[in-house]
C-alpha cells in the first residue's frame, strides 16, 4: 500500500519525524505531521492551510515548550501501524543505509547538525534524540484515518490532503487544544481542505 502514498505525502511522514526530534518530543503527534503538511509549500493542502493562517512557521509557534524524553525508537506498535500503509521501516532503513552508509536515518553528525538545524529554523536538538520516533497513538489513528479518507474520496492514492483530513478528523484533547492554540477550528478548515479538492477535481 506504500505505493499509494503519494511522494509529498511520503515526505511529510520523514518530516513530522524530523520535526518531533528537532524539538527534542518523545513521541510524533498529530501537531508534528500538520507542522510536516504546512512546511510542504507549493503543494494544495499547504495552501489551504496558509489560507486559513497556518504555516509550518505558526504550527512550531503552537507546540507545547515542555517536551518529554524518548528513547529515539519506533516499537512494534509504530511499526505495525506503517506496516497497514505498506510502510517497511526496516526496509527503509536498509535501503537508506546501502544508499548512504550505516547510520545514515540518525542524528546527523555533530559537525553538521547546527547548522543543518539553523538552516529549518528548528534550532538544535535539546534531548539528544536519536534513531527513530515513535508515534503517538493519535497520530497513528490520524493516518489509518488518511487511508480512509482516501478511499471516502475514491482517490487512488494518498497524498498530503488526506494526511491533513486525517489530521482534522482527531478528536483527542491533545489535538483539540493545539488547534485551539492555532486558532483554527478543524471543521472549517476541513470544509476548506473538501472544497479546494472539489475546484482541483
Amino acid at each position: 500500500m506504500f505505493e499509494r502514498f503519494t511522494k509529498g505525502a511520503r515526505t511529510a511522514v520523514v518530516d513530522a519525524q524530523e520535526e518531533a526530534r528537532a524539538l527534542g518530543h518523545a513521541r510524533i503527534g498529530t501537531e508534528h505531521l500538520l507542522v510536516a503538511v504546512a512546511g510542504r509549500t507549493g503543494a494544495p493542502a499547504a495552501a489551504t492551510l496558509a489560507r486559513f493562517g497556518v504555516t509550518a512557521e505558526s504550527c512550531r509557534a503552537a507546540f507545547d515548550p515542555a517536551p518529554a524524553a524518548s528513547d529515539g525508537h519506533f516499537d512494534e506498535d509504530d511499526a505495525e501501524a506503517l506496516r497497514a500503509f505498506g510502510i517497511d521501516l526496516d526496509a527503509v532503513r536498509d535501503q537508506a543505509e546501502r544508499a548512504f552508509g550505516p547510520g545514515a536515518l540518525d542524528a546527523p553528525p555533530p559537525a553538521l547538525e547546527p547548522a543543518g538545524r539553523r538552516l529549518l529554523g528548528l534550532g538544535r536538538n535539546p534531548a539528544g534524540l536519536v534513531g527513530h520516533i515513535p508515534f503517538a497513538p493519535r497520530a497513528k489513528k490520524a493516518l489509518e484515518r488518511s487511508l480512509r479518507e482516501a478511499r471516502t474520496l475514491k482517490s487512488n492514492h494518498i497524498g498530503l490532503e488526506h494526511v491533513l483530513l486525517g489530521v482534522l478528523g482527531c478528536d483527542d484533547e491533545t489535538t483539540a487544544d493545539y488547534f485551539r492554540r492555532l486558532g483554527v477550528e478543524p471543521a472549517a478548515l476541513r470544509a476548506g481542505v473538501l472544497a479546494d479538492l472539489g475546484r482541483a477535481a
